[in-house]
């Protein structure tokens, strides 16, 4: 089935976009990075794995500034992106889909950990370079002054530059994935590159720490943060894939 562009009312109020590939009775939503999108090109192939699996994918932008969704930048906040993530929830729920699972990628993984926690219709989790105390990223290392201070700064997006206001970090230091982590009852994957230099093995571990079981930590050595090598992203696709098919 060809992919299908939909939008839904996110919980916050706003407009979303997304895109659907595949059909069937489960289902995986695909939360994206910081700053990324639905167009970039491992979650659409990450998407398209899916459908030829016998699932069908959601990926979306978040109610932000970087893709098509309703947003501003100044209003992105990571309650703001789990609030959108239930609402993808609420979407693939009335598309009759039963069972449900969230991937998500760095910040994404992040997002997908604190909704599975406030949500039980997730059944199944999968991050990928997902980081444990969310104000540690690589991204935001040794730059929190320069926010608070200046009011905002510019980071890369798949679009181009684009300022965030302190707002953001400021609503970052409000979760500890590595505690909420404690309430997921759905099963949990970690994946986590070997090489990745903006968010450390260390997160993975603490994560997997304060999971409950079912679960499981799988390193993909060599891999960096984006899981560039192709070979690294067709084994980051195999374990999820296969960890979706178990458990949903």
């Amino acid at each position: 089935m060809a992919a299908r562009r939909v939008k839904f009312a996110s919980r916050s109020g706003k407009r979303l976009v997304g895109i659907v590939d595949g059909q069937g009775k489960r289902g995986v939503i695909v939360c994206t990075h910081f700053t990324g999108s639905k167009e970039i090109g491992h979650y659409y192939r990450l998407a398209k794995a899916m459908a030829g699996s016998g699932m069908c994918a959601l990926r979306f932008d978040y109610g932000d500034c970087v893709g098509e969704s309703e947003g501003t930048c100044d209003g992105m906040r990571l309650s703001g992106q789990v609030l959108d993530t239930i609402s993808a929830i609420d979407h693939m729920v009335s598309m009759g889909v039963e069972s449900i699972g969230l991937f998500g990628h760095s910040l994404g993984g992040s997002t997908a950990i604190v909704a599975a926690a406030n949500d039980e219709r997730v059944r199944a989790l999968v991050t990928a370079a997902a980081m444990a105390r969310l104000d540690e990223g690589g991204l935001f290392r040794g730059r929190a002054d320069e926010w608070r201070r200046s009011g905002h700064i510019t980071f890369p997006s798949w679009k181009g530059d684009i300022s965030i206001g302190y707002g953001f970090y400021r609503d970052l230091l409000g979760y500890d994935a590595k505690a909420i982590a404690k309430d997921i009852k759905a099963s949990f994957m970690i994946i986590h590159p070997g090489n990745d230099v903006i968010v450390p093995l260390e997160h993975a571990r603490s994560l997997y720490g304060s999971a409950n079981e079912p679960k499981s930590l799988k390193v993909i050595e060599g891999a960096d943060h984006m899981f560039s090598d192709p070979s690294h992203e067709k084994e980051l696709f195999e374990l999820a894939i296969g960890w979706f098919d178990e458990w949903l």
